[in-house]
């Protein structure tokens, strides 16, 4: 993808290798520039190593060659700590804790300023509550706070999941096929939300997705892996805002 010289870039990857097993590569020179505060989409086959990919982004996986920037700082040997309040990570099994409620779930999202003993004693300052409520709010769950996670519906729980990683105030999120178990009408009503998060948060979203109907509605920018690389030969379409998207023949 390239894009303008007066588009801001979030996140650069240059020359992504990885592999599991020696030569066995996953990824092969997987270049990317993602521009600051949209939402971008990766698509292709599976095992084609779009969630290899995701980790490798968020800070997860380090790549065998190459590097990762987020916002012009190279994160490649970072600890996942250190990158909190750069980058969040949604998992595609959401990584909840089931016995903890709603609130106490989003809560979790600001260990990285409060410190584990926080978590321990549920000692959060209450500016952190304040703010945990707002990310439920933001996502339609605000009446759900004090609700039990292994009570609440998948996509409830998803919302718990996004407020969550709303909390660290990442400047980018990274989600893997997170809103793949829903229903067309929810996984809309999800995404619009994240939208809304991103433009009102200035929040750079990248997420792997494979209905094609959500990305025309909601992707600015699509990269589609094929065999461990970034596609050549994209097709241009139009989303309902006007953006170009970037679909693979």
């Amino acid at each position: 993808m390239s894009y303008g010289s007066s588009q801001t870039i979030a996140l650069r990857a240059e020359g992504l290798w990885f592999a599991y097993r020696e030569t066995d590569w996953i990824l092969k020179d997987v270049c990317l520039s993602i521009p600051n505060g949209q939402i971008t989409i990766i698509m292709g086959p599976s095992g084609t190593g779009k969630t290899t990919l995701l980790k490798i982004l968020a800070g997860i996986l380090t790549p065998s060659r190459g590097h990762v920037e987020v916002l012009n700082q190279d994160i490649t040997n970072h600890s996942q700590r250190s990158l909190a309040s750069l980058i969040g990570y949604i998992p595609q099994q959401l990584g909840l804790v089931r016995n903890l409620t709603a609130l106490e779930n989003v809560l979790m999202g600001a260990l990285g300023r409060c410190g584990s003993g926080s978590a321990l004693f549920g000692l959060f300052p209450r500016e952190e509550v304040k703010k945990a409520e707002a990310a439920l709010d933001l996502m339609g769950i605000a009446h759900k706070a004090n609700e039990k996670v292994f009570r609440l519906s998948g996509g409830e729980r998803q919302r718990v999941a996004i407020a969550r990683t709303l909390l660290q105030h990442p400047r980018v999120v990274v989600a893997d096929e997170f809103v793949s178990d829903l229903d067309m009408a929810l996984a809309l009503e999800i995404l619009s939300r994240i939208r809304r998060a991103a433009a009102q948060e200035q929040i750079t979203f990248v997420m792997s997705m494979h209905r094609q109907g959500l990305v025309r509605e909601f992707a600015e920018n699509v990269v589609t892996l094929r065999e461990g690389q970034v596609a050549p030969g994209f097709i241009p379409v139009l989303t309902q805002g006007s953006a170009a998207v970037e679909m693979v023949q």
